[in-house]
């Protein structure tokens, strides 16, 4: 029978930057915490994080204003 001696890799929170062990026991990962994980969700919600793209164009408020 063999066993995996090698460590789970240590990742720093992406909110507060504390380094955690990666591994299962920690069911907020990539976040150390609740608090984090939901700090995050706020940042994202209040749109202070955004995926970078190309700005996308709001076809519907034109065909509102051809249309009337």
């Amino acid at each position: 029978m063999s066993y995996s001696t090698t460590k789970p890799p240590v990742v720093p929170c992406p909110n507060c930057g504390t380094e955690q062990i990666w591994d299962s026991s920690n069911s907020f990962r990539p976040f150390c915490s609740a608090r984090c994980k939901n700090n995050d969700l706020v940042a994202w919600a209040n749109e202070e994080h955004a995926i970078p793209g190309q700005e996308l164009e709001d076809v519907f408020s034109e065909d509102l204003e051809n249309n009337y």
